[in-house]
């Protein structure tokens, strides 16, 4: 995206929820206020410039995962409604111009196909995780894990879908760097928790799980589906 009015090029998710009236076209926000109620993120949605209103999701958990490309794979979208490859990415799309209505109607069948679900990896980090982005307590390794890649060619596949998940297998290996940082324990040198607290953070952490999540609603939407899944399984 470019300088236009809600043109970002990369803003992380954290600052998108907590200033969604700068990020979002207000058409879009109800709905997409209705995915992150469900812990579901969003990683892209249309501005002014687009033709049709769209709406890409992040992770999902392996039962909305399963959900969404069964809807995808049974081809029950029609009309220009769509749940599959959308713009580049995972999402939704409605045959709706920006601008002309709220579109929250129009999304609200497609969103209404996934669960609540828990926070997945694109709210939180992990221990490693944090001490990697927010200090200096890591250092510098070659990656066992790099190879050089090829893109996938279109025409060597029949179906778009199987195409579209090569060329997202194609993107994830051609992002894996040369050199990477990874955790050195022997650069720590207060605990975890004073770390956590130097960058507000402490609030947002399941020590029981080890999981920093980037925000209070990112937190306590996983607090809430750790209560619902406790509440299910004394019920049964």
């Amino acid at each position: 995206m470019t300088s236009y009015k809600y043109g970002y090029l990369s803003t992380d998710i954290a600052s998108v929820m907590e200033d969604p009236d700068r990020y979002i076209i207000p058409e879009n926000r109800r709905a997409i206020e209705y995915l992150w109620n469900k812990n579901i993120l969003t990683t892209q949605t249309n501005n002014y410039e687009n033709d049709l209103s769209f709406i890409n999701i992040g992770d999902l958990s392996p039962e909305n995962e399963r959900r969404f490309w069964h809807y995808y794979n049974t081809g029950q979208a029609s009309n220009g409604y769509e749940m599959g490859v959308v713009y580049g990415g995972k999402g939704v799309q409605v045959p709706i111009k920006p601008g002309l209505m709220d579109t929250y109607e129009a999304f609200k069948p497609l969103i209404d196909r996934l669960d609540f679900q828990d926070v997945q990896k694109d709210g939180y980090m992990t221990i490693d995780d944090f001490f990697l982005k927010y200090t200096d307590c890591w250092r510098v390794v070659i990656n066992p894990n790099y190879e050089p890649v090829l893109p996938p060619k279109a025409s060597d596949y029949s179906n778009q879908l199987d195409y579209c998940k090569a060329y997202e297998e194609y993107i994830e290996k051609e992002n894996v760097s040369r050199k990477i940082r990874v955790f050195d324990e022997n650069k720590v040198t207060k605990p975890l928790r004073e770390y956590l607290k130097d960058f507000d953070l402490l609030d947002f952490y399941d020590e029981e799980e080890g999981k920093i999540f980037y925000n209070e609603r990112l937190f306590k939407g996983h607090l809430r589906y750790k209560e619902m899944a406790l509440s299910k399984l004394q019920a049964s």
